[in-house]
């Protein structure tokens, strides 16, 4: 009897232990090379555990088309397969679903780029600059971490043809050389020009300038002279009018005071 209680514990811890084993991450070592080849075209995150839910131990991705040596391998919670690596000095794990066995780095097409003489302005849609690439075409990883600015001028020295049939250009900018996509860029500067700005109106009463207020003042200062000539003038004028008057007044007196006189005398002479 007890036998059998102990058989039966023993068969549920077994089973216990199968079920554990099952739910917890598989570790397998392993030792193969893969590629990077991220669905999104950014490279592959290197993280400090077998899922997304750690945190990266790289501030960048590691880049496209990476070679990379898988020493083991992990199921994550999520059931997909990592592979713990090494890349620039930094140990962690990636997601094996964005990788390859094979190379998968794009062969550049035997084409035969022409000689060129231009320039050019970069005149991006987006308004965000131009990025320039290891190869004619978008396939082909940046070779700057930065776009080039927008209206940079650049002199195309190579023209080619990518594979969806747009026009590249050959150029260097800041030390680096490599393409860019033409349709992104124009002949002519693009560059905005800064609109005039407009004198404000001054808001309260006008404040002369000092140079109108010098000319004014030396104006006034010419004309002073003849002033008092004018103010002589009219006062002869306002003391002639008096004694013209005056003049008159006394005359026509003495005139009348003769004419009494005479009628006087006349009366006289007839009685």
């Amino acid at each position: 009897m007890k036998r059998n209680r102990l058989t039966s514990r023993l068969s549920a811890l077994l089973v216990c232990l199968v079920l554990l084993a099952a739910l917890l991450p598989t570790t397998a070592q392993a030792s193969y090379s893969v590629y990077v080849n991220a669905k999104d075209g950014l490279g592959l995150n290197l993280r400090a555990g077998p899922g997304t839910e750690y945190a990266t131990v790289r501030s960048s991705p590691v880049p496209m088309y990476t070679r990379l040596t898988i020493s083991r391998t992990e199921t994550s919670a999520a059931g997909n397969p990592w592979g713990y690596t090494s890349y620039d000095g930094v140990s962690g794990w990636v997601c094996l679903v964005e990788t390859t066995t094979y190379d998968p780095t794009p062969v550049q097409t035997q084409s035969s780029p022409s000689q060129a003489d231009f320039f050019i302005y970069v005149n991006a849609k987006d308004g965000l600059g131009l990025n320039i690439r290891g190869g004619p075409g978008t396939e082909y990883h940046t070779v700057r971490s930065q776009p080039i600015p927008m209206y940079t001028r650049l002199h195309i020295t190579l023209t080619d043809t990518s594979s969806t049939g747009a026009t590249w250009g050959y150029t260097s900018y800041d030390g680096v050389s490599g393409w860019v996509c033409l349709v992104e860029t124009t002949t002519y500067d693009p560059t905005p020009v800064p609109e005039q700005e407009l004198e404000p109106q001054p808001l309260g009463p006008t404040v002369p300038d000092v140079q109108d207020t010098q000319d004014t003042q030396e104006t006034q200062q010419n004309q002073e002279p003849a002033a008092p000539a004018t103010v002589q003038a009219d006062s002869d004028s306002a003391v002639a009018a008096p004694v013209m008057t005056m003049a008159i007044g006394i005359l026509i007196g003495l005139l009348a005071a003769i004419l009494v006189v005479l009628i006087v005398i006349a009366a006289r002479k007839k009685k």
